[in-house]
C-alpha cells in the first residue's frame, strides 16, 4: 500500500471486512508505506493543524466502516468533541483525529487475520520482479551515509493510494525569478505562514481565489489573533476586528476573475421544487444511458442545465432536454445557459466590484436571505446528481475537445457546487469589509506569472511576498512525482487524449500503453481524475474501485480468482535483484 491517507484508509478496511468474512486461507501480509507520523489523515487532515480550518464537506458522509470496530464521525464527535456535536463543517483536525483513531481500530482488527507494518518514507519506484512487484523508497532523513533506498519486496500486490503529488510544472516555485519572496505553498499553514514567513503589515498577494487561498486568509487572520463576529439573524452585519500580526492586505489572482460561491446554509430550507426537479433530473440521466450504463458529455451538460431551470420556475415539467423551449424563446433558459458558459449570471456586472458583489449574492442566498439565481441552481443541481453522473462518465472515451468543453463546463459548475461552508465565506466577507483581502486584483484581471504580478491595476503598489495558493492538480500529467512519472514514462500507467489521470479497470487495476491490464498493481484516487470522476472526498461510496480491488483480493487470497504465484515466481524474482532489505 502506498501512501497511507483516507482512501487507504477505506481500501483496507474494506478489505479486512472480507478477510474476516472467509474461513480458509493464507494469512496476508500488508506493508504500508507513506512519509507521515501519523496513518490515515494524510497531510489534509493532519491533528496538529490550526481549528479555524474546516472540513469542506458535511461530516456526515463519515459514516460508520463495515468491519464496525469504529462509529460513525458524529457517533464520535458527540463523545469526544460535544461542542462541534451539530456542526456540519468541523476543523479538519477534528477530523484527522477521527481518522487517526479509525486507522488504529481498523490496523487492530486488520492484524486479527493479517500481519501489517507501516514504513515511513516516500516511495520513488515500481519495478516489475518477474510475477511480482518490487518497491524502492527513501526513508525519512536519510543522510549522505544511505545507502540508496530501502527495498520492499518482491510482493504480490500493490495499491497506489498516493493522493496530492508534491508538485507540477506549473507551480511558481518551478521557474520564479520575481522580484519579491516567494512562499511555494499554503499547506502546512504552520510551515509557509508564519510571521518570519509573511511579516505583519505586508502586501500579500496569492496566485489562486478558491479554497486554499481560504485557509491562507484565515490563517494570516483569525490565526494571527483576528476575530470575527458573526451577526444573528437577518440584521447586522458581520465583523472582523483586526490583529497587529496581521498582513495589511491580501490580494488574490484567479483566471476567471471571481470567488467561489457558499455553501448553502444547511438550517435553511430548500425551494420545495428542487427535489422535485432532481428526481427528473435523475430519471433523465437513468434514460439517457446506453447499455453500458454510460452517458454523453453533451446530454450530461444539458440534464444538468434542465435540472437547474426546473428549480428555478417551480418544476415545470414541460421543460426537457429536447423538448420545451429552447433557449432563444425562454429568458430563464437563457439565464442559466449564460451563467454555465461564463460562469457569472447575466446581471453580475463587468469591472470593479465584480467579484465582491458575486460573493455577497451567493452569502445572501446561501442565508436565505435572497431568492436563488441561475449560479444557486447549477451548483445544487450539480452536487445533487453527482453520484450518477460520476458513475455515468466513468471512463468516458469521447473526442479530446468535447472533453475539454466538459471540463470547463465541470469547472464553473464545482464552483458553484462545492465552495466554502457559509461561516467561512461569511468571514470573507468580513475581511473584504475591514480592508484585510482586496479583490481589485480579481477584477482588473491580474496574474502572477514566474516573474511576478502582471496587470496590476493603476496605482497599485508591488506585494511584498507572493503565496503560491494553487494545488497540484489531480491526474499525472505534467506533475513532477517521480513514481508517477516513471510509471507513465514506462507505459506501466497509461493515459487517455485530453485525460489527466491514468486509466485504470473497475477494480482499480492499472491498464497499461498496451490496453492490457498491469496484473497486481490497482491505482485509487486524484492520480485517476477524468478516468474516475469527484476523488476530493471523504465519501467511501461515491466510488466503487475499492469495494471490487478487496474483493478481488479477497478471492485471490483464498485461492480464486487471482491465485497468488506460485512459489517459484517468488524464488525467480529474489533472484532477479536485491532482497527485502526492510529493518
Amino acid at each position: 500500500m502506498v501512501g497511507a491517507g483516507p482512501k487507504a484508509l477505506f481500501a483496507l478496511e474494506a478489505l479486512t471486512a472480507r478477510l474476516r468474512e472467509r474461513e480458509h486461507g493464507p494469512r496476508l501480509a500488508v506493508t504500508v508505506i507513506d512519509p507521515h507520523a501519523q496513518p490515515g489523515t494524510g497531510a489534509a487532515y493532519d491533528p496538529a493543524q490550526p481549528e479555524h480550518l474546516r472540513l469542506n464537506v458535511s461530516a456526515r458522509i463519515l459514516d460508520a466502516p463495515r468491519t464496525g470496530d469504529m462509529p460513525s464521525f458524529v457517533q464520535w464527535v458527540r463523545t469526544v468533541r460535544p461542542d462541534l456535536a451539530e456542526d456540519p463543517f468541523p476543523p479538519r483536525a477534528v477530523v484527522g483525529t477521527y481518522l487517526r483513531e479509525r486507522w488504529a481500530a481498523m490496523r487492530g482488527a486488520l492484524e486479527r487475520v493479517a500481519t501489517c507494518r507501516h514504513l515511513r518514507g516516500q516511495v520513488v519506484s515500481l519495478e516489475r520482479a518477474g510475477t511480482c512487484w518490487r518497491v524502492r523508497y527513501s526513508a525519512p532523513g536519510a543522510g549522505p551515509a544511505a545507502v540508496g533506498p530501502v527495498v520492499v519486496g518482491p510482493v504480490d500486490e500493490v495499491l497506489l493510494a498516493t493522493g496530492h503529488a508534491r508538485g507540477h510544472a506549473g507551480a511558481l516555485a518551478a521557474s520564479w525569478d520575481g522580484p519579491m519572496p516567494l512562499q511555494p505553498a499554503v499547506l502546512p499553514v504552520t510551515r509557509w505562514l508564519g510571521p518570519e514567513r509573511v511579516p505583519p503589515g505586508s502586501r500579500v498577494a496569492m496566485r489562486g481565489a478558491a479554497l486554499t487561498f481560504l485557509d491562507a486568509a484565515l490563517t494570516l487572520t483569525e490565526g494571527r489573533g483576528g476575530c470575527f463576529e458573526l451577526a444573528e439573524g437577518c440584521d447586522g452585519a458581520d465583523r472582523h476586528r483586526r490583529a497587529p500580526e496581521e498582513p495589511a492586505t491580501i490580494l488574490p489572482t484567479a483566471r476567471h476573475g471571481l470567488l467561489l460561491d457558499a455553501k448553502p446554509d444547511p438550517a435553511v430550507p430548500p425551494p420545495p421544487q428542487l427535489e422535485q426537479a432532481v428526481a427528473e433530473g435523475r430519471r433523465q440521466l437513468a434514460a439517457a444511458q446506453d447499455g453500458r450504463g454510460a452517458l454523453t458529455l453533451q446530454t450530461a451538460l444539458a440534464v444538468v442545465a434542465t435540472t437547474a431551470v426546473r428549480t428555478l420556475d417551480g418544476g415545470d415539467a414541460a421543460r426537457g432536454v429536447a423538448g420545451g423551449a429552447g433557449p432563444e424563446e425562454d429568458p430563464l433558459r437563457r439565464a442559466v445557459e449564460h451563467t454555465l458558459t461564463t460562469g457569472a449570471e447575466p446581471d453580475l456586472p463587468p469591472g470593479p466590484g465584480r467579484a465582491e458583489q458575486a460573493l455577497r449574492r451567493s452569502v445572501a442566498v446561501a442565508r436565505g436571505l435572497r431568492p436563488p439565481g441561475p449560479a444557486w441552481a447549477l451548483g445544487r443541481s450539480w452536487a445533487l446528481l453527482y453520484p450518477q453522473l460520476t458513475a455515468a462518465l466513468r471512463g468516458n472515451d469521447e473526442a479530446e475537445e468535447q472533453w475539454r468543453r466538459f471540463r470547463d463546463a465541470a469547472q464553473v459548475l464545482e464552483r458553484f457546487a462545492f465552495g466554502p461552508p457559509l461561516v467561512s465565506a461569511r468571514k470573507l466577507l468580513a475581511m473584504v469589509d475591514s480592508g484585510a483581502v482586496d479583490l481589485s486584483w480579481l477584477d482588473a484581471g491580474t496574474t502572477i506569472t514566474p516573474r511576478g504580478p502582471r496587470d496590476l491595476p493603476a496605482g497599485s503598489p508591488e506585494p511584498a511576498v507572493v503565496l503560491d495558493a494553487v494545488l497540484t492538480p489531480p491526474g499525472i500529467r505534467g506533475i513532477t512525482d517521480p513514481l508517477l512519472r516513471r510509471l507513465h514514462g514506462t507505459g506501466v500507467l497509461s493515459l487517455r487524449p485530453g485525460r489527466r489521470g491514468a486509466v485504470v479497470d473497475p477494480d482499480g487495476t492499472a491498464i497499461t500503453a498496451q490496453g492490457t491490464r498491469a496484473e497486481g498493481l490497482a491505482v485509487i484516487g486524484r492520480a485517476t481524475e477524468d478516468h474516475v470522476i469527484g476523488h476530493d472526498t471523504l465519501n467511501r461510496h461515491l466510488h466503487t474501485e475499492i469495494e471490487h480491488w478487496a474483493d478481488r483480493l479477497a478471492r485471490r487470497s483464498a485461492g480464486g480468482d487471482g491465485t497468488p504465484r506460485p512459489a517459484r515466481d517468488r524464488q525467480a524474482a529474489h533472484a532477479a535483484g536485491p532482497k527485502d532489505e526492510t529493518p
